[in-house]
């Protein structure tokens, strides 16, 4: 492929990632995210493990594209390994770059957390901005990293196999 096409692909990337994570709901109509009543205990435990998951998912990914070095260094350069090494290394990157923001906005979003002593809907994280002056909620952009993450294992997987076929 030429270096054209690489880089078409990565600004179709980031225009989807933009359009999808601004818009409110593009794909339908029916599938309205609803707040929950939570507490301010289990929104704290929730934000702790999101930072865990996310911290543990950035590790394996950055592991991958290590793991995929390796491996191209041995192998011939063939073009179905480098397409298929591009299109992880592209969905891996762009998981990786949305999670850093999204463990960057994490303390943002604890200070907004309210204080009661009974469940309210003001504390549910996923549908809370990502920061308080960026108007993209979290559950959207966890979303777009686990999907991102699961597109990039597909085309992970396609390397290896290609890579230990030849």
């Amino acid at each position: 492929m030429a270096t054209g096409y690489y880089l078409l692909w990565i600004m179709l990337l980031l225009i989807f990632s933009s359009i999808y994570i601004a818009s409110n709901n593009p794909f339908t109509k029916n599938l309205v995210a609803k707040s929950e009543m939570v507490t301010f205990e289990s929104a704290n435990l929730a934000l702790d493990r999101i930072e865990k998951f996310t911290t543990w998912l950035t590790g394996l990914q950055s592991a991958a594209i290590a793991a995929m070095g390796f491996l191209i260094k041995d192998c011939s350069a063939r073009e179905d390994l480098i397409i298929y090494g591009f299109f992880s290394i592209l969905f891996f990157g762009g998981s990786i770059i949305l999670s850093t923001w999204l463990l960057s906005s994490l303390p943002s979003i604890q200070q907004r957390l309210r204080r009661s002593d009974t469940p309210t809907e003001e504390n549910d994280i996923y549908m809370m901005r990502i920061f308080s002056f960026i108007p993209f909620r979290l559950g959207r952009f966890a979303g777009l990293i686990h999907t991102y993450f699961l597109i990039g294992i597909v085309f992970f997987a396609l390397f290896i196999f290609k890579s230990l076929t030849t």
